[in-house]
């Protein structure tokens, strides 16, 4: 997503939750045998603070101090067929669907918790921030419900748990008779249908009266995981998703000239399209070049689509955790495809659909191919693992398993600041590079977002260095990312490991410290590892745990464990500390041909900088220290510089990583009478 605001409440971080993760300690005689949660001289070692049920999901052997995942790892399954129906202007959903869910758990299930994101717009349902009334309808309705063939009362008072089947409920419990034991599977059957409301902003809905984004639209069994058993969180609009990964068969049955774009592949384009739009789709597969498969004209002329009254178009996903669909009768559609692994020669097909009124999508599919190939090959450098993807005009800016639901965005502030059309390239940009944090990778955005926006930020910025250039890159970021960061607000302070859903989502510190706070944190790693290996760490952690539910306590452990150190200082220093960004030039001295600046760091944050040295006679010298001068002493470290030319003055450059109080951040010669 975009940006979103929120807050946390976190408590102390007490060296007694200190938990074994990544490197052993050594015991007072050297021995590398004492348990990783020793302290010395008050201190904690190179342990990093873990919460209790994550501390037991290490102790079950599901998860590995090594940062692999453990012999016991598990997770649950589901495989999905859906049929829906839409007629529009209509906005009624109807949906039938079955559900095929596997328990790879070692317990047996005596419930099942049903997801229904719909309900969200119930007048009963939870919200953390205001909605006008056209938000509001009655959410899902469940006509019929059975499992494993025997018709179950949804609404059934009796219900053990009863008291999370409310109405507005956005979870449902139903107790079963059976438990479904280890290995075991049920099968459910459901019919329902829902009412889309009017995209004003929000993830889906009516983008017009015949433009339809469907999205979260359908129930689904809630996370069970090793860590925290079922999640009973409810939605609340305020954070985003945790869901499992599932497979999908769904069948869209719309009135002829509509397409549908969805998450997955299309089953049946022969059947759904005239020959001549199929020829040009399928030629797109094979092509870097842009074509234009329709316009509005052609839809309105009946040259789009089959001649049926009605089509059902197939689509099918593999191991994905969630499904999106739009479809509309008027909107232009372009496509081409992209090599994402130079080394088979893959190809990965790239969609735009969108009115003719939107100008600022023209390049749209431009735009996808340059970010699929950038992430593919740069950052993260794995590539893309979807066979498509769909960039579609609605209004959220909001990224679904390859599908993006992004506005027109040629008016927005930010725009006028950047070349033509680069603003909205830039938010599209960011959603696809959320294919792999979230999607591949499988992170729980709802708690931990900073594994999903913050390293999704970092590899925007580092994509737009390519694209619009350093300067611009460097003045976007700061504008729309780090900026905020030094407002002098307590809640800015927190800690970015703090659990995302114990935040109150109207506080400013929500949407920073999962954004730019902790983009921030892994360009800082970047800057201390150096290029190569960070690539390294980065990789093994991506090839260790896609299609799996990963912790951030993995991904620091895979960090230490590839071979290239131990991190935990930084990592406790940027990830659990009380800490923010704010250094300061204390002074220069010369002394015995070496001129000593002293640096101080009284935000605590360990972050990388240049020291700007201006000589008398106007040049100038860069001296680039990476995080590693805050290593041995978190508060203060200086630079030795060979003396030469006569020095007029000294000052910190600290680029993205905007500096609270840069008042304090220059030395003058003349001022101090220095050498």
């Amino acid at each position: 997503m975009r940006t979103v605001l929120n807050f946390m409440v976190c408590g102390a971080l007490s060296a007694a939750l200190v938990f074994p993760i990544a490197a052993r300690a050594e015991s007072a005689d050297g021995r590398a045998d004492a348990p990783p949660w020793v302290i010395t001289n008050g201190q904690p070692d190179a342990g990093l603070y873990m919460p209790r049920e994550v501390q037991q999901a290490y102790a079950k052997g599901t998860r590995s101090p090594d940062g692999r995942p453990g012999s016991n790892y598990w997770q649950n399954h589901a495989e999905h067929r859906i049929r829906i129906s839409l007629n529009p202007p209509g906005r009624r959903v109807q949906g039938e669907q079955e559900i095929v869910y596997t328990n790879h758990s070692p317990s047996p299930l005596t419930s099942l918790v049903f997801r229904l994101y719909m309900d969200a717009h119930h007048p009963a349902a939870m919200r953390e921030k205001p909605v006008d009334a056209k938000f509001l309808t009655q959410g899902i309705t469940v006509e019929q419900f059975s499992i494993d063939g025997k018709t179950i009362d949804w609404n059934n008072p009796a219900e053990p748990q009863a008291e999370y089947n409310t109405p507005g409920s956005t979870l449902h419990a139903v107790t079963l008779a059976t438990p479904i034991p280890p290995k075991g599977s049920v099968h459910i059957r459901m019919r329902w249908h829902y009412d889309l409301v009017a995209d004003k902003g929000w993830k889906e809905g009516a983008i017009d009266e015949t433009s339809y984004f469907l999205a979260y639209f359908f129930p689904r069994v809630t996370n069970y995981s090793d860590h925290g058993g079922w999640d009973y969180a409810p939605f609340t609009l305020g954070r985003e998703f945790n869901n499992d990964f599932a497979d999908f068969r769904v069948e869209v049955d719309v009135p002829r000239d509509y397409v549908v774009w969805a998450t997955g592949t299309l089953q049946n384009a022969a059947e759904v399209l005239q020959p001549a739009v199929l020829r040009r789709l399928e030629t797109s597969f094979k092509s870097d070049e842009v074509v234009n498969l329709a316009q509005m004209a052609d839809a309105k002329a009946g040259k789009v689509t089959a001649r049926d009254k009605r089509l059902v178009w197939k689509w099918q996903a593999e191991h994905v955790p969630d499904f999106a669909i739009a479809l509309s009768n008027h909107y232009r559609w372009d496509a081409a495809s992209v090599v994402v692994d130079p080394v088979s020669g893959r190809r990965t097909s790239v969609q735009a659909a969108y009115p003719d009124s939107a100008t600022d999508f023209t390049p749209m599919v431009n735009v996808a191919q340059k970010t699929l190939q950038f992430a593919s090959t740069v950052y993260p450098g794995v590539p893309y693992p979807y066979p498509k993807t769909t960039i579609v005009l609605g209004s959220a800016d909001e990224e679904y398993p390859m599908m993006v639901n992004d506005g027109s965005n040629v008016h927005d502030h930010f725009a006028a600041t950047l070349p033509e059309n680069a603003y909205t390239g830039f938010v599209a940009s960011h959603e696809l590079l959320h294919s792999w944090f979230p999607f591949y990778m499988g992170i729980n955005e709802k708690r931990y977002p900073f594994m999903d926006e913050g390293w999704t930020t970092a590899f925007e910025y580092l994509l737009n260095r390519e694209v619009l250039g350093v300067p611009t890159a460097d003045k976007l970021f700061k504008a729309f990312r780090s900026s905020a960061l030094t407002l002098p607000l307590s809640s800015m302070d927190l800690p970015i490991i703090t659990p995302h859903d114990a935040l109150f989502a109207q506080s400013a510190v929500f949407g920073l410290n999962q954004y730019g706070k902790a983009a921030l944190g892994y360009l800082a790693l970047k800057d201390l590892m150096g290029d190569a290996p960070f690539r390294t760490a980065l990789h093994a952690f991506m090839a260790r745990w896609n299609g799996k539910r990963p912790l951030p306590w993995d991904m620091f452990n895979s960090f230490n464990d590839a071979g290239v150190g131990n991190y935990n200082w930084f990592f406790r220093n940027w990830f659990f500390s009380y800490n923010y960004i704010d250094l300061a030039l204390d002074g220069v001295r010369s002394e015995g041909g070496v001129r000593t600046a002293a640096v101080r760091n009284p935000g605590g944050m360990a972050i990388p900088f240049d020291l700007v040295l201006t000589f008398a006679d106007g040049t100038t010298e860069r001296v680039h220290r990476t995080p590693a001068a805050w290593q041995a002493d978190g508060r203060r470290t200086e630079i030795r510089v060979a003396s030469g030319k006569a020095l007029r003055s000294v000052s910190l450059d600290t680029g993205i990583f905007m500096d609270s109080n840069p008042a304090d951040n220059a030395w003058a010669a003349d001022k101090a009478g220095a050498r």
